[in-house]
């Protein structure tokens, strides 16, 4: 600092650098946990059969908010897997009163 500062303004500036780059750390911190629990849940994605049996057990509880987030995972299943059945076929079929 300059001498001509006085000392009690650099103890501040000194402070509010200290609180700043506290702040900063801990903001990359966060930032960092939220990438981390989202390349889990990309890793750990659901596949067709856990799907399937989520859906079913949602159906029967008479759980229509799990279902539609199944069914909309459904969706992204197949936008990934564009040969073959349509795992959204298979769920609506499920989904029927003829299928309980």
């Amino acid at each position: 600092m300059s001498p001509f500062v006085s000392p009690n303004l650099s103890v501040l500036i000194d402070a509010d650098l200290t609180a700043t780059f506290g702040t900063v750390r801990q903001l990359r911190q966060e930032v960092l946990v939220a990438d981390i629990t989202a390349s889990h849940e990309e890793h750990d994605a659901l596949g067709a059969a856990e799907i399937t049996t989520r859906f079913v057990a949602a159906v029967r509880s008479g759980d229509r908010l799990e279902e539609f987030r199944l069914w909309e995972l459904a969706r992204e299943y197949d936008r990934g897997q564009p040969f073959g059945p349509r795992l959204v076929d298979e769920l609506d079929g499920l989904s029927t009163p003829a299928a309980a």
